[in-house]
């Protein structure tokens, strides 16, 4: 198995809900979950005849994603740890303290000594940490109600020149890989997140390779703790084992089908509760992806429990 990662470049707005739940257009986050994007792979994949070799190359590990994460220039960024040392440093200042509760992505290059920090319980700089990735904008729209209008925002994520997101991924073979480029290619047309019709969501690729110090960190599965690098659910029969022992957090997952074919109504795709990004465990899973369609559904609808680890050494 080798590693790559791919640069997206929006060339417009990006739309993308909370993980708070409930309706969030006048709201957004920029970054995408692992299982969003391979949702929008399969649809995409589904105009290119290719939904089946995709699906196929996903569930037997032959290609593995992370989250889609953000990079500002040369430095691409990780998740923030969620990681309890039992160490508490009293000298922090409570600035500092709030600001380290708001970041959410540490850039590869200062990762493995702000994990060196927090498990020694050393002072940390958080605006050392920070970059502008960009900010939210809205524009507002009109619904008719009974024949009344009612304005509503929708939020959208505009990034800075210097940032995008990226996505590494995991593969097995040079034509799972390319069929996985061209899917997203094509979907970098397409547009992915909400409001596409309005034009958001569009984004260019560039294939990079990695940098050594993130290479080193995906392929340290001895490391005390294993983070996850997008969204993820252990099989049924393992999650007791796989939790035991790790630090981590909950995330609602839920939205709408994206399918035209699978009922004459727009129908929600069943709750699943998943491992968020950024979550320790002891050791690395597999995954699995999970069928949330109902009776009345006429295809599945999947949702991909599988992701990326990189080793954390406290």
């Amino acid at each position: 198995m080798a590693y790559c990662l791919y640069r997206l470049k929006f060339s417009t707005g990006l739309h993308i809900g909370t993980d708070k739940g409930g309706r969030s257009l006048d709201d957004g986050k920029f970054s995408i979950h692992s299982d969003t994007i391979f949702s929008a792979l399969c649809c995409e994949s589904v105009r290119k005849g290719d939904l089946d070799k995709l699906y196929k190359g996903f569930e037997n590990g032959s290609i593995t994603i992370s989250d889609a994460l953000p990079y500002y220039g040369d430095d691409y960024f990780l998740p923030k740890p969620i990681v309890h040392t039992g160490i508490v440093n009293r000298e922090e200042s409570q600035e500092n303290s709030k600001m380290l509760k708001k970041l959410e992505f540490i850039p590869v290059s200062a990762f493995e000594i702000y994990i060196n920090r927090i498990g020694k319980g050393m002072e940390i700089e958080p605006e050392r940490l920070q970059r502008n990735f960009g900010g939210l904008s809205s524009y507002t729209r009109v619904s008719l109600r009974n024949n009344t209008p009612q304005p509503y925002e929708v939020a959208y994520w505009r990034f800075s020149p210097n940032a995008g997101l990226y996505i590494i991924v995991r593969y097995k073979s040079e034509d799972i890989l390319s069929l996985y480029e061209n899917t997203l290619f094509s979907l970098g047309l397409s547009g992915i997140g909400g409001k596409q019709t309005s034009g958001l969501g569009k984004f260019e690729i560039q294939r990079e390779t990695l940098p050594q110090n993130l290479d080193r960190l995906l392929n340290d599965s001895e490391a005390e703790y294993q983070m996850l690098l997008g969204t993820a659910l252990p099989h049924d029969e393992e999650l007791d084992e796989k939790l035991s022992g790790g630090c981590y957090m909950i995330i609602r997952r839920g939205g709408f089908v994206r399918s035209a074919n699978y009922s004459k109504t727009p129908r929600k795709k069943r709750t699943i509760y998943m491992l968020s990004p950024g979550s320790c465990l002891k050791s690395r899973f597999s995954g699995a992806i999970f069928d949330l369609s109902e009776k009345t559904g006429t295809h599945p609808v999947w949702r991909c429990g599988k992701t990326l680890f990189v080793g954390v050494r406290l």
